[in-house]
């Protein structure tokens, strides 16, 4: 709690110290109309790598000042600079149609897109760039003890083990350092693809059986057909825990977005992955968790504005595993809001799930079939760490360190005490990315 507590008052401080060298969100909302002050703001937002804030500044100026041309042909520039095809294509039809618009400015247009393709093609398609990575975790329930720190065996209720120890533990600390190397390749205006190959190194202070690393790789291809934005994937992932049977998983998905309007889209997936095993002299029985998982969503998100955005998604999932009291089916619902700010992404989520599983725990309780509901919920801040500590812009002009700050809470409710369990988890993490030139 003191720690939660020195955040908030952390970030305050920095909010305020920020606002005051700046011009403030709050002066915007106060001066909305404000020609000179609003083209400033959008100006600091483009230095500070802001663009979506920049572009939804001058998105409001454009319906302010219609007949204003410079701030269209402004707004037009940072569109093709994000390389935002469908709102370019959209803009410059609806300038080129404009009576108010001369020709002296059509041809502007014409010359930035001419120029715009010539240097597309001069580019090499190929890009890179490797991720490092550092996390810490800090959880209060590592080890899943219940509630209310009961366990039951064969129908009856026992005492959970002692708490504390190197097998049994609450409160402890993971680190993470992770790798990862990005190649893509942009095929053509509407589609491209990657390849990713990672490695993360996780170190557990206190309970004996949680280092790991993990071995990843993944392949996808994206592909815009009108309002449609197709993304199909594999992935494969190899962890090997310390004391624990090692597993590899596959995985294949397709996902999709659809392009309602400029306030709405629905994005839907499809995904299935296969769990396998290793068996060995240590672990003779590992592969009866072998498990299959299929996965689906359904999401709609409203856009309040250009830096508002509300999530409802459903979600229907089922895990089969040749441990048959472990197939179970999942539904339920998740909400999210999400808001830019000068200082990061701002986002709040909520996920309810209930898991109906098939058969009876036999070990446990030959009379209970098992039922849980669980509740997650997550609050969570990042973006670039020149937003929050300005000061390091000139040691990361590039804008190429990341930042994560997230905060958890898992409450599971389940009929059988054993999964009773309520976790909290604090994660903080920096990234850095290296664009590698893949032009030689």
């Amino acid at each position: 709690m003191r720690i939660t507590i020195f955040i908030i008052i952390f970030f305050f401080l920095l909010i305020k110290n920020v606002y005051a060298l700046n011009i403030t969100y709050e002066e915007i909302l106060d001066n909305p109309s404000d020609l000179e002050l609003n083209l400033n703001y959008a100006k600091q937002q483009e230095k500070q790598g802001n663009l979506k804030l920049t572009i939804a500044t001058l998105e409001r100026l454009s319906m302010l000042y219609p007949e204003n041309l410079d701030i269209k042909l402004y707004l037009l520039s940072i569109l093709i600079e994000m390389d935002s095809a469908v709102k370019v294509e959209l803009m410059v039809r609806t300038m080129m149609n404009d009576p108010n618009t001369s020709d002296k400015t059509k041809k502007i247009i014409a010359d930035l897109l001419v120029k715009t393709k010539e240097e597309v093609k001069k580019e090499n398609k190929w890009f890179a760039y490797l991720d490092l990575t550092y996390a810490q975790t800090k959880e209060n329930n590592i080890s899943g003890v219940t509630k209310n720190k009961k366990i039951m065996q064969g129908n009856t209720l026992q005492t959970y083990p002692l708490v504390d120890r190197s097998i049994v533990v609450k409160a402890d600390r993971t680190r993470k350092r992770a790798a990862s190397i990005t190649l893509g390749k942009n095929i053509d205006d509407s589609s491209s693809f990657f390849i990713n190959l990672g490695a993360d190194i996780n170190d557990v202070d206190k309970k004996v059986k949680g280092d790991n690393d993990i071995l990843s790789t993944s392949l996808s291809y994206f592909k815009m057909f009108g309002n449609h934005y197709v993304s199909p994937y594999l992935y494969w992932t190899r962890p090997n825990y310390t004391g624990q049977e090692d597993y590899q998983s596959i995985g294949a998905g397709i996902n999709n977005t659809l392009i309602l309007n400029e306030k709405n889209n629905i994005n839907y997936s499809l995904a299935f992955s296969d769990t396998v095993y290793n068996s060995n002299s240590k672990f003779p029985s590992a592969n009866e968790s072998n498990s299959n998982v299929y996965s689906s969503f359904v999401r709609h998100n409203y856009n309040f504005s250009n830096n508002k955005q509300l999530g409802s998604r459903l979600i229907l999932n089922r895990t089969e595993t040749l441990k048959e009291y472990d197939t179970y089916y999942s539904k339920g619902i998740s909400l999210s809001y999400s808001q830019i700010y000068p200082i990061g992404t701002f986002n709040l989520t909520g996920t309810y799930l209930e898991n109906d599983y098939e058969e009876r725990e036999s070990f446990i309780s030959n009379k209970i079939l098992r039922s849980d509901e669980s509740l997650v919920t997550s609050l969570s801040l990042s973006g670039q760490i020149n937003q929050i500590l300005p000061f390091i812009r000139t040691i990361n002009s590039d804008n190429s360190i990341f930042y994560s700050l997230n905060l958890k809470n898992s409450d599971v409710s389940s009929n059988i005490v054993n999964y009773d369990v309520e976790r909290n988890f604090f994660t903080i993490s920096l990234t850095k990315r290296l664009n590698i030139d893949v032009t030689k």
